[in-house]
Parts: structure tokens; sequence; C-alpha cells
């Protein structure tokens, strides 16, 4: 038994190991830096995540300047997106450009969205897209007017950047004409000079019947298109000849490049309501022709013409006494049967609007239309007859006159069918009268054309050769002639002076010696004249005196 001190410790346990003890030490502030980068790269793929939006594939028919990656899709210069890759259509015929949106352009990408590419473009109309020399091409989002559309994510892209914004405010109408001519997208339309809108396309009718042209008019000046207004191809230089001579108008040098339409509306219409968007307009050549054109119905007539009528045609204009109120529509040519020849059938209009005679009867209860019908009628029995006449001698213009011819037979209107028929005459003017001396002249020459003229011409000839010879021989004859009636003539005067000298004033009165004096003297004087006639002209023994000089 192990034997314990006093104080009750055991001698035989292990003495007691010693134990380490922790000291706690600061936060450290370098870990902030990884900690940061991390808590970084989870706000960015956050931030990436929650603007990521979705794919869409825009489909163009070519992506010139477009890389993958690069190129950015943009409004107004702000970025809605990045094009991601590009491939072709199966048939290789267009370029499918895959694009990741942004998350604020999902609520636009619905079925009115458009996309273009822009790129630089030099054209008549001028240089656009010339930004993009330095940024590079990118692509061009118009959001949808709405946001009600249904949602889209495959598109097909425009093959040219829209001329306006489709936001832009304004009202399109529609043009129709025959013949675009200068006209191209973008062309400027103008008012009174003004640019107020653009041209924003054109295309074919259907089965070839003309173009429609889309003219867009920004606000406010959309509200000047009325029904009474007319549009003009205002581009170039418009160059008219006419009745009133040649006129030219150039307009302005944007138009001169790229063409231009203008308009005009009556200012007494301006307080009516306008006209609403896509009302149809007719697009005329030049302004006379806008001017000229009817606006309301006319009155249609046939004339049959005689004769050559070069120069008559679609277009001539028709005056009332000089005043401008219609225009020829047709002419071609028409056998007369009943005369067996060729005339020119001739249908014109007559707008009622421009026919304004004062004093003439009109019934309240008609308009202009029925009240020019009737005038027209009343005239035509007073002598109203259509004739043709030259608009200007220097071009060959002619034009259709209704003048009043107060010897012209009675006559009124025919009706042929649907049409009516207004008599005709023959014209007045410088024009016809050549004609008439062309016919005289070609008949001279028809007459001297045989061989009559040339016997009449020998045997004239042959008889002035004989009446020159025996004038040759007896020359010597009528000059002592002559002198021996100048010798009587002389004596003569002497012999009455010496008896006047003798009788002086002793004369009886009521005696015939004055008178056979003064008799004396006249037959002394008409053989001195007849003396001086035959020195002057011996000829005149054999062919007598002329007319004149009897």
């Amino acid at each position: 038994m192990t034997e314990t001190p006093e104080n009750g410790a055991r001698q035989d346990e292990p003495p007691e190991e010693p134990r380490a003890r922790l000291k706690a030490q600061p936060f450290s502030l370098v870990w902030l830096v990884p900690i940061g980068a991390a808590a970084l790269v989870v706000w960015l793929a956050w931030r990436s995540l929650s603007d990521r939006g979705p794919a869409i594939t825009i489909s163009f028919r070519t992506v010139e300047g477009l890389e993958a990656g690069q190129t950015k899709i943009q409004h107004r210069n702000v970025d809605l997106g990045t094009v991601e890759s590009l491939e072709l259509t199966a048939d290789m015929s267009r370029v499918i450009v895959h694009a990741r949106m942004k998350r604020a352009a999902a609520v636009h990408l619905t079925e009115s969205a458009r996309f273009a590419i822009i790129a630089p473009r030099v054209g008549v109309g001028g240089i656009s897209g010339l930004s993009t020399l330095v940024s590079g091409s990118y692509i061009e989002m118009y959001p949808g007017l709405g946001k009600d559309g249904e949602p889209k994510r495959d598109f097909v892209g425009l093959d040219e950047p829209p001329v306006l914004p489709p936001d832009t405010h304004g009202r399109s109408f529609t043009l129709r004409t025959n013949d675009l001519g200068s006209l191209t997208r973008g062309s400027p339309i103008s008012y009174r000079g003004v640019n107020i809108g653009e041209v924003e396309d054109y295309k074919l009718r259907p089965g070839n019947e003309g173009i429609e042209v889309t003219a867009f008019i920004r606000s406010p000046h959309e509200d000047l298109v009325h029904p009474e207004t007319r549009f003009w191809n205002a581009g170039g230089v418009d160059l008219t000849l006419g009745s009133q001579g040649l006129r030219i108008r150039a307009n302005s040098w944007e138009q001169l490049l790229s063409g231009g339409i203008a308009f005009e509306t009556p200012d007494e219409v301006l307080s009516n309501p306008p006209s609403a968007a896509g009302s149809v307009f007719g697009l005329y050549d030049n302004r006379r022709a806008a001017e000229r054109a009817p606006l309301g119905a006319t009155l249609v007539y046939v004339a049959d013409f005689e004769g050559d009528q070069r120069g008559l045609g679609v277009g001539t204009p028709v005056e009332l006494q000089g005043i401008d109120v219609g225009e020829v529509t047709q002419a071609h040519l028409r056998y007369d049967d009943r005369h067996h020849t060729l005339v020119t059938r001739t249908t014109f209009y007559i707008d009622p609007e421009r026919v304004r005679i004062m004093n003439m009867p009109r019934p309240a209860s008609s308009d202009q239309l029925e009240a020019a019908r009737e005038w027209v009628e009343k005239l035509v029995g007073d002598g109203l007859r259509a004739q043709v006449s030259s608009a200007s001698f220097l071009t060959g213009l002619k034009l259709i006159g209704l003048e009043m011819d107060p010897g012209a037979p009675r006559a009124h209107l025919e009706h042929e069918g649907d049409l009516v028929k207004m008599p005709t005459t023959t014209s007045g003017d410088l024009t016809a009268v050549l004609q008439n001396l062309q016919n005289v002249l070609k008949n001279i020459d028809r007459a001297t054309s045989g061989p009559q003229l040339g016997h009449a011409l020998q045997s004239l000839d042959d008889t002035l050769t004989r009446l020159d010879k025996v004038t040759h021989d007896i020359e010597p004859d009528i000059k002592s002639l002559i002198k021996s009636l100048r010798d009587t003539a002389d004596s003569a005067q002497n012999t009455l002076n010496t008896v006047q000298g003798l009788m002086g004033n002793t004369a009886p009165a009521g005696t015939d010696l004055p008178r056979l004096m003064r008799e004396l003297t006249d037959a002394a004087r008409s053989v001195r004249g007849l003396a001086d006639y035959l020195d002057r002209h011996p000829e005149a023994l054999l062919r007598g005196r002329k007319g004149d000089e009897k």
C-alpha cells in the first residue's frame, strides 16, 4: 500500500500537461478584394441576365457592312440589341440575322415593327448615312405605332430605310398619274414654294393602269389638302408653248435634281373640312394642266373639220371668243359618206365654271352646268360656230375657236346617239388665207405647165419682132411728119397772134370770131402735143396710144 503524504496527495499521479491558449486576431482588410470581385461578377451576371431580352431573326436581301458580335441594333442612336450571327437561307437568296435584343425593347417587338440597314447611300436626292463612315453600318429599328399588337420574333427587313420615321405626325395621300417623270422616293412636296412633305413610295397599279404615288404631308400642314386641291409634277423646268407664247418656270435646285410635287388649294375652301388620310387625287403633268382641269361635270361636244388639220390633237385648247373654256380630248380621221372625203372628228369639253356670260337668261332653278348648256345652244342658233385657228404662227400650235358668225345660216346642235355635234365653219385666219393662196398657185402652175402657153409666147414674140421691124423702117418718115406738125402748129399760132393784134377789142359783140380764135388755139396746142408724143413714142402709129395715156 502506498503511503500518502499528509496533505493527502497521491505521489504516483503524473503531472498535468500544459495547454496552449488561442488569442483572437482582428479581421484583415485584404479579404475585401476577393469578396468585392465576387460581388461584382455576381452583379454583372445578374444585370446581364436581367437586361437580356428575346432573341429575334431578321431576313435581309443583303447585309453589307454587318458583323457578328459587333453590329448594333439602334433606335434614335440608342442601342437596343446586338447581332450575334449571320447565315444564309436554304436557297441562298437572303441572309438571316440572329440578334439578341434588350429586355426594354421586348414590348415593341410586334407585327408593326420594322428593321432596315443604315449604310452610306448616294442618290439624286442627296447623301444619307454619312455617320456610318466612322461607326460602321447598323440596323435601325422602327417600333410599331402601338404596343397592343401581337408579339413577333421573326421579321423581314426593309430593302431601303423609310423616308420618314413611322411616328412622324402627318397624313398620307394617294396620287395617280400615267408617268412618274423625275419623281423618286424622298422627292419634296411643296405648297407655294415651301417644302411640307415628301414622296414616300410609288408603285404600278394593277392591270398597268398607271402609277400610284404615296405622298406624305407633315403636320400641321396636312389640313391644307381638300377635295378641291390639285397636285402637279413640279420637277425640272416647266416649259409651256401655247397661244400666249413660250412660258418658262424654274423650280428649286432640289426639285431640279430629284423631282418634286407642288399643290394648290383655293382660298375659299380652306375653311371647309380637309381631306381624310388615303384620299385619292390626280397628279397632273404641269401647273397649267392642273389649273385647266375641271373640278366637276363638263359639256362634251364633237365637231368635224375639213382639210389638213396638222397640229390639232389631244390637249388643244378650246376658246370662246378668246376665253379659254375647255380642251380637246380626242382627234381622229373619219370618212364622210355624203361628201366622200376625210374629216377630222374632234371631241372636246367645255368647263361650265369658265363660261361666264352677262345678260344671258338663266333659269333660277338651274345649276351652272345646265345654264352653260342652254347658253351654248342659244348661241349656236345665233351663229356660234367652231373653227380651227392658229394659236401661234411660230410654233404651229392650233386651237378651236368658238366664234360668232352673224352671216352664218340658221343651225342647231345635232344629236348623234350620245354625241352632240356642233356646227363648224372654215377658218378665216392667216393659215386659211395661205392655204387658198397655195391652191391658186397650184392652179396657175397647172395652167402654165401645158404646151399652149409656149405656143402663145412664141406667137407673141414673132409679132413683136415684126412690129419692131416695121417701126424701124418708118422711123425716118415719122421724124419728118413730126417736124411738119410742129411747123404747122407754129404757123397757126403766129396767124392767131396776128389776127388778135389786128382785131384788138374792136370785135363786134355777138360775132363768132373770138370763139374761132380759141378753137384755133386749142387745135394748135393739140397738134403740138401730138407731135411731142410721137417724138417720144413713134411706135404709137402702129400700136396706138396706151390706155393710161389716153
